[in-house]
């Protein structure tokens, strides 16, 4: 037989400083979201990075999306989404391992 549940509504109530926090993370949460879905869609146009070593992953995607003076017109700019995203970011986002940088 089936139980029944009972749901429990509470009013959350904030301190006016958590308003400015909240906002702010969920900037950063849609910047994250943004790039990790721009990886996504490189990986899925460049299928054969799948097979590569974890350290060859990295270094496959940043010549695909990360201009350099050596690589000054990358297939699939990351700039195109969003400029100055910090180089650990960029690999966290990359990353099969997904371990959070120390």
């Amino acid at each position: 037989m089936a139980k029944a549940t009972t749901t429990i509504r509470q009013s959350l109530n904030y301190q006016p400083q958590q308003y400015d926090y909240f906002a702010a993370n969920q900037v950063l949460f849609n910047r994250v979201n943004r790039v990790v879905a721009f990886y996504f869609e490189v990986i899925q146009a460049h299928e054969g990075i799948l097979d590569l070593t974890n350290k060859e992953t990295l270094t496959a995607l940043e010549k695909l999306t990360h201009a350099t003076e050596k690589n000054a017109s990358p297939i699939m700019p990351l700039v195109s989404i969003a400029l100055d995203i910090p180089a650990m970011f960029r690999s966290q986002c990359q990353s099969r391992d997904r371990k959070p940088p120390h």
